[in-house]
C-alpha cells in the first residue's frame, strides 16, 4: 500500500478535463482507524470491498474531493 501511495504523486487526475497532479497521498491498512473501511461496509464506502483497482471517492468537510485508489483486497 505505502509502494502504491508514493508512486502515485506526481500523477496527473483528470474528469473530463478537470482535475490536476496528485500532490499528497496517505496510505491506510483496512484495521487502521483513520481509514474509511475501518469501520465495516456501509452504502458510503462499498467500493472499498471491491477488487482492488477501484476508485473511492468522497467530499471531505464538504469542501475538498478525496479519491481513494483500492490497492488490496
Amino acid at each position: 500500500m505505502r509502494d502504491v501511495a508514493s508512486e502515485l504523486v506526481g500523477w496527473t487526475f483528470l474528469v473530463d478535463g478537470v482535475g490536476g497532479m496528485i500532490v499528497e497521498t496517505e496510505a491506510y491498512a483496512p484495521d487502521d482507524p483513520a481509514s474509511h473501511s475501518y469501520k465495516g461496509r456501509t452504502l458510503r464506502n462499498e467500493t472499498m470491498f471491491g477488487p482492488p483497482g477501484r476508485l473511492y471517492v468522497y467530499r471531505s468537510y464538504g469542501i475538498h474531493w478525496c479519491a481513494n485508489v483500492v490497492c488490496a483486497e
